[in-house]
Formats: C-alpha cells, sequence, structure tokens
C-alpha cells in the first residue's frame, strides 16, 4: 500500500518529466526523467519506435508519442504497486491527451485533476500554485 494518501505531481512535456510531492515546504521532484535516457526512467529495451503511426508520420511526433507511454507505464506501474493514492497530470494539450490514452484502468481511476499546460520549465517552489 501507499504511504498516507500519497499523490504524485506530474509535469511532462514531449521530451522530459518530473514526477513531484507536495509537503510542508511545498513541491519536491521526486524522479526527473526524458527521452533520452537520462534521469530514472524505464526505457524501452527495443529501442523500437511505435507501430500505431503511419510509416510517413513525423519521427519527432513518434518520440513524444513514445515518451508519452513511457510516463503513462510508469504511472501505471506505481498505481499497480501502490506506491501512489492520486495522480495530478500537467502537461501541452498533445502530450496530455497522449499519456492519459495509455494509462490503464486503475491509473485513470488515480487520475484526480488534469491541467492542459506544459510546466516542465517552472521551478519546484512555483508550482504549487498551478495545482491549487
Amino acid at each position: 500500500m501507499s504511504k498516507n494518501g500519497t499523490t504524485w505531481y506530474v509535469v511532462a512535456d514531449g521530451g522530459k518529466a518530473r514526477i513531484l510531492t507536495l509537503g510542508d515546504n511545498g513541491m519536491h521532484t521526486l524522479q526527473q526523467f526524458d527521452n533520452s535516457g537520462h534521469g530514472d526512467t524505464d526505457e524501452d529495451p527495443s529501442g523500437g519506435t511505435s507501430q500505431l503511426k503511419a510509416p510517413k508520420s513525423d519521427p519527432h511526433a513518434q518520440a513524444k508519442s513514445h515518451f508519452a507511454k513511457l510516463v503513462a507505464a510508469r504511472l501505471n506501474e506505481a498505481v499497480r504497486t501502490g506506491k501512489v493514492d492520486e495522480i495530478v497530470l500537467a502537461a501541452s494539450a498533445h502530450v496530455l491527451h497522449d499519456i492519459r490514452e495509455e494509462l490503464d484502468k486503475a491509473a485513470t481511476a488515480k487520475l484526480t485533476k488534469s491541467l492542459s499546460k506544459d510546466l516542465t520549465n517552472t521551478p519546484d517552489h512555483d508550482l504549487a500554485s498551478h495545482f491549487a
């Protein structure tokens, strides 16, 4: 089970993401990762691109979609293992849609708020007001 109603605040764009918690001293980053493999993220061992898009699609768009799947997989695993009770997600509209599409039923049930806003470059200490 998770600890005392743990809420993860996730800010993401097409290439980087942070998972934060809210404590007595404001927001604090638990994890950060990007689509180049930097940070602590679980990479797709195949290293391949998604076959869901037509071959003529933009490689940059495919990379963003693949990264959204990685973020969703991280959230799905956290819910499955009981690390989180609630998820609040902030991302640009396109990325938000892609992440939500990949969340499983259990993770979707834990998603309590979604913000269509890219906050990835916002410092931790400025984030709390966006989620209020």
